[in-house]
């Protein structure tokens, strides 16, 4: 889990297995600002991006996941390449780098089915924007439909009623 204690114990590793540091390294790529990628992506790099844990943890619960640029997902992919960039296997060195580990391909993850559905989403929303649309022009015409019945029911009654007279005033004459 991503909590205050477990990354302050991460951050006071003096030199940490080499699973815990492509982890971190893997967090400052996704982190990093778009083709502003650090080339040092070393330990000392990710003690620097951990120095204010807070803010840290701040960073990474108010990460931007639905845009994702296309050069932090390119440099990204050779982490999640690496069979060793699995949470579980990361676990047994720490559990915060785990819980990192896990932030990573999770935002990943998400990211890749947000680009897939996001498309359909827009679709659902412009079909609804649509179908709005057609029903109120529906209702339109159907109040005109109404309008235009209503008077020829009364022009109807008008013309009976005048055949009617027409035919008694023949009748009387």
């Amino acid at each position: 889990t991503l909590n205050k204690n477990n990354l302050t114990e991460l951050k006071s590793f003096g030199q940490p297995p080499p699973a815990v540091i492509n982890v971190v390294a893997g967090v400052l790529v996704l982190l990093s600002p778009p083709n502003k990628i650090p080339k040092d992506r070393g330990w000392k790099a990710g003690k620097l991006l951990m120095a204010k844990v807070d803010q840290f943890l701040d960073s990474l619960i108010n990460y931007d996941k639905e845009n994702i640029h296309e050069s932090n997902l390119k440099a990204i992919e050779p982490f999640l390449a690496n069979p060793e960039f699995d949470a579980e296997f990361v676990k047994s060195k720490s559990l915060a780098a785990a819980g990192l580990c896990a932030w990573v391909i999770n935002i990943i993850t998400f990211y890749k089915v947000f680009c897939d559905v996001e498309p359909k989403r827009m679709a659902l929303a412009q079909a609804n924007a649509d179908l709005a649309a057609a029903q109120e022009k529906l209702t339109s015409i159907k109040a005109k439909i109404k309008e235009l019945d209503d008077n020829l029911a009364e022009l109807t009654a008008s013309f009976e009623k005048a055949t009617a007279d027409k035919l008694r005033c023949q009748q009387e004459a």
